[in-house]
Formats: structure tokens, sequence, C-alpha cells
């Protein structure tokens, strides 16, 4: 079993306004499993996409908008 710190990972900008830190992914060995840390700007947000396999979000401060639902956090 590999373990990830991961304050260790580094942080990465994906594009202008997201940065995202990655701790289980293809290109860290995984073959049916992605895990990252995302800081995404106001007024940003990640374009139009879907995925073969189910996706889960946690949104630890902010607010945010998918589809027509509003998702606000304290």
């Amino acid at each position: 079993m590999k373990t990830v710190a991961h304050d260790d990972q580094p942080q990465e900008e994906w594009r202008a306004g997201v940065k995202t830190r990655m701790h289980v992914s293809a290109r860290k060995g995984a073959t049916q499993l992605c895990i990252f840390e995302q800081w995404v700007e106001p007024a940003v947000g990640a374009p139009t996409h879907w995925h073969p396999v189910e996706e889960v979000l946690t949104m630890i401060v902010g607010k945010a908008r998918c589809g027509s639902m509003k998702i606000v956090s304290s």
C-alpha cells in the first residue's frame, strides 16, 4: 500500500485561477482512482465535461454552482 503526505504534493496551476494538488492519479500509478484538491478563484470554474465514472466534489469553503444547483459552504 502506498501512502501520500498531502502537504508534500506540489501545487500546479491547471489553468488561470485554478491551482491543483494531486494526491492519487494515473501519473502516480493509480488505475481507477483520482483524488486531488483544488483552489478556484471567484468566477472561475471547470468547463463543461463528463467522466465515464462517478465524480465526487467536497467543498470546504465558499460557494459554487453546478448546473442549476447552488452550493454554499460556511
